[in-house]
């Protein structure tokens, strides 16, 4: 009777969460909805689609090279707006009309006068998160067969990527575990601070556990590619909010997706998959044991 009346509490405890989340996630929702983008970054991204035009094909190797560049320039460019190259930026290699190649950086690359706007970014976050806050959610993803790491080939406007195994070329070994092995790689861009690679690595995190990249490949998550690209965000979004808010971390996450509820079936969104995908990058569900 002790155990019936344990797993009774233990269910309504959860169910009890549940409920909370659901609730918490709607009230997001909701106020995603009446969201309206902040005026000084749009004045950003007009700087950045005005600020140095490239040919198509120049474009094209700049994205080729550094994935979510934004504004780009040469060293004379950025110096004329009171901008320095740190001395540790690579170069983009792009082609000079009468001329071999010419090199140039990206924002990110950057530092100096402040540009106006650059702080009201829905990639960036605020707040505070621990050392051993990130070790652990890390930690759990290795778990579950995640690789985590930071990449400085990324451009400002890309925070983080999340690919399945079978979109790589190699097979991945954790290098400390060579008996373990990892099914999903999460890229966290090095250029960004700790709140902002934290709710990026749980946004990635979420894609993965709501099964938008597949079924883990030992039946811990079912899959659920089938959902558009708007419905996938929506989700992944939701669940970066969800942990992020009991973490100290708060992300924009109602700018982000204000313009992406609009092309989304709401009553088709997975509260469930959200839920569940939140408790997985906290640790709060229990890990099957896996067979060799």
């Amino acid at each position: 009777m002790e155990k019936n009346a344990l797993a009774a509490t233990t269910l309504q405890n959860r169910l009890d969460l549940f409920e909370d989340c659901a609730s918490a996630v709607d009230h997001l929702f909701k106020q995603a909805l009446v969201h309206k983008q902040d005026n000084a970054f749009l004045d950003f991204l007009n700087f950045i689609r005005n600020f140095d035009r490239l040919s198509v094909y120049n474009a094209m190797l700049v994205q080729i090279q550094r994935p979510g560049a934004t504004a780009v320039g040469t060293r004379r460019r950025w110096a004329a707006i009171d901008r320095n190259v740190n001395p540790d930026a690579i170069p983009i290699i792009v082609l000079q009309p009468f001329g071999p190649v010419s090199f140039l950086y990206e924002l990110g690359d950057t530092s100096g006068r402040p540009i106006r706007g650059q702080e009201h970014g829905p990639l960036k976050a605020t707040g505070k998160v621990t050392a051993k806050q990130f070790k652990e959610t890390k930690l759990t993803a290795q778990k579950l067969n995640v690789e985590v790491v930071d990449t400085n080939q990324y451009g400002l406007f890309l925070a983080g990527t999340a690919a399945a195994i079978n979109q790589l070329p190699e097979r991945l070994a954790p290098s400390n575990q060579a008996d373990a092995t990892y099914y999903y790689r999460v890229k966290l861009n090095a250029i960004h601070d700790d709140p902002t690679r934290f709710a990026t690595l749980a946004h990635e995190l979420g894609h993965i556990y709501c099964g938008h990249l597949g079924a883990h490949p030992k039946g811990l998550w079912p899959a659920r590619t089938s959902l558009s690209i708007q419905h996938q965000e929506l989700e992944a979004e939701a669940v970066a909010w969800l942990v992020c808010r009991r973490t100290g971390v708060q992300p924009r996450s109602e700018e982000y997706l204000s313009a992406l509820m609009a092309g989304v079936d709401m009553q088709s969104v997975s509260m469930y998959a959200i839920f569940e995908a939140a408790n997985r990058v906290e640790a709060r569900t229990k890990i099957k044991k896996q067979g060799r």
